[in-house]
C-alpha cells in the first residue's frame, strides 16, 4: 500500500450505472481511479504503470471461474479488494473469502455505504496480511529450532556434553562469526553430513 494519502483504485464494473455512482462518490476522495473496465480478463492482461492500493469489483454474479481469477490476482499482487454482487450464495461467498476478497457486499450498493466499506476492507486486509507474516514468521521461527536442536545434538556428541553446554557453544561460535544460530546449525548439518561415511551400494 501507499503511504501518500491518494489510494490508487481500479474499478472493474458489469453495471455501467453503478460504474457512475462509484466515480463520483469517489471524485472528491483520496481513492484516485486508475483504471477501469468491464472484466476480469482486462486487469489480468493490464501492465501496470501506477501501482494499485485496491480494487472494487461490481458483479452481477460471483462464479468460480471469476473468483479464480481474483485469487490469480491476490497471489501475484496481494491488494484490498471489495465485491458488490447479488450473489448471495454461501459457496460463492466462501470462494469469495478463499481467493482473498475483503469486503463480500450482497445487494449493498449504496453511495453513503461505499466509504465506510472501502475503509474497512482496507484494515481488514492489513490486518491478515500482518497475520500472514506472523505465521510465516513461527514457521520459519520452527524450523530453525529443529535444525538448531540437530546441531546440538551433533555437538553433544562429538563433545560429549549437556544439551546447555552445546546451545553455549553454539551461540558463542554463532557470535563470534557474526552469524545467525541457525545458519550456524545449519553449516554445522551440512558439514556433518559431508562427512557421514558413504553407504555401500
Amino acid at each position: 500500500m501507499n503511504s501518500v494519502s491518494t489510494i490508487n483504485t481500479i474499478v472493474i464494473s458489469e453495471q455501467p450505472e453503478i460504474s457512475t455512482k462509484l466515480n463520483t462518490t469517489l471524485a472528491a476522495t483520496d481513492y484516485k481511479i486508475i483504471f477501469e473496465g468491464s472484466t476480469l480478463q482486462q486487469l489480468l492482461s493490464l501492465n501496470w504503470q501506477v501501482e494499485p492500493d485496491l480494487i472494487i469489483a461490481v458483479l452481477n454474479t460471483s462464479d468460480s471461474q471469476v473468483l479464480s481469477k481474483f485469487k490469480v490476482i491476490n497471489e501475484q499482487f496481494p491488494l484490498p479488494i471489495v465485491i458488490f454482487t447479488h450473489d448471495d450464495r454461501d459457496d460463492a461467498i466462501e470462494q469469495a473469502i478463499q481467493a482473498g476478497v475483503s469486503a463480500y457486499i450482497v445487494d449493498g450498493f449504496r453511495e453513503d455505504r461505499v466509504l465506510p466499506i472501502l475503509r474497512t476492507a482496507i484494515v481488514r486486509f492489513r490486518q491478515y496480511q500482518s497475520m500472514q507474516k506472523h505465521i510465516k514468521e513461527l514457521k520459519t521461527s520452527l524450523a530453525d529450532r529443529k535444525v538448531i536442536d540437530r546441531a546440538k545434538g551433533i555437538i553433544m556428541e562429538q563433545r560429549h556434553c549437556t544439551e546447555d553446554e552445546a546451545y553455549r557453544l553454539l551461540r558463542t561460535s554463532a557470535m563470534n562469526q557474526n552469524i545467525r544460530l541457525a545458519q550456524l546449525a545449519q553449516n554445522i548439518l551440512a558439514t556433518a553430513s559431508l562427512l557421514e561415511p558413504k553407504k555401500n551400494a
